[in-house]
């Protein structure tokens, strides 16, 4: 009988964390679910840390040739995944004993063709491989998708998709000069929203770190936030230009304060 999941652990040098999220998976109450590890060609000790999970039936394990970024990982995870969802674990986080059992109780009872389901989150932060702080982020449900393109707040998680939608849309976009290396998740969904719904469960559902090294640190900034206003702008275009939008920062980052209805919008409206 086939899975309904397939975890995803896309990773690239993060062997000291990795095993947590794999525990996770194996922990999980539903059993309903494959796991799918794609090294993006790490050059610490990764995959030794994995051996002595490879034997467990439910685990597969995919190197790429070269590190190619999260977004190309995640293009050949959907090429390789045979199951109607995929769950998207980064792997320094982890999951709750519950989150696919609770995933599950939506997914059998939507008749939307929703392509996305996501939860609340856990943010932790580690210092020196040690877990504190813990805060909670309480997401929503997106009403449109103009309300996602402005959403300034963690991104949502645990990113559970339709694959069968994510395959419709064309995967990943890598036509950036980043080559999709960041901001795959916002664009990702901005990518399905426009064409199916999403749906947030109102419970903690993922666990996610803040730590030293992440791609999201003040390093890729300046990347982020060239990136983040040509993809507002270009969505802003595609949607019919309907509305402007007034930018802002907060922490340093690129965000859309407010957006404005165009004039010519509200004559060709009235």
């Amino acid at each position: 009988m086939m899975a309904l999941f397939t975890v995803v652990i896309p990773t690239y040098n993060r062997a000291r964390f990795i095993s947590k999220a794999i525990e996770s998976v194996l922990r999980q109450d539903c059993n309903d679910w494959k796991l799918l590890i794609m090294d993006d060609a790490s050059t610490d000790n990764t995959k030794e840390m994995l051996k002595m999970y490879l034997c467990h039936p439910q685990i597969q394990y995919f190197r790429m040739e070269q590190n190619s970024g999260i977004s190309k990982v995640m293009n050949k995870a959907l090429s390789l995944v045979d199951t109607p969802f995929m769950v998207q674990l980064d792997s320094d986080d982890w999951l709750p004993d519950w989150t696919l059992a609770i995933l599950k109780e939506h997914i059998t009872k939507d008749k939307k063709n929703t392509a996305l389901f996501y939860g609340n989150i856990m943010i932790w932060r580690v210092h020196n491989m040690q877990y504190s702080d813990p805060y909670f982020v309480r997401h929503k449900q997106f009403r449109n998708k103009y309300k996602f393109l402005t959403y300034n707040k963690w991104m949502v998680a645990p990113r559970t998709y339709r694959v069968s939608a994510l395959r419709k849309v064309g995967g990943w976009d890598t036509s950036d000069q980043f080559e999709g290396r960041i901001m795959e998740d916002r664009r990702i969904i901005l990518r399905l929203i426009e064409k199916y719904p999403v749906k947030w469960i109102d419970r903690p559902l993922y666990n996610r770190t803040k730590h030293n090294g992440q791609l999201t640190d003040g390093h890729t900034r300046w990347k982020r936030n060239r990136l983040r206003k040509r993809t507002f702008e270009y969505y802003l275009k595609r949607w019919g230009r309907k509305y402007r939008a007034e930018y802002g920062r907060r922490k340093g980052y690129l965000m859309i304060k407010k957006l404005r209805k165009r004039k010519e919008a509200k004559r060709i409206n009235e």
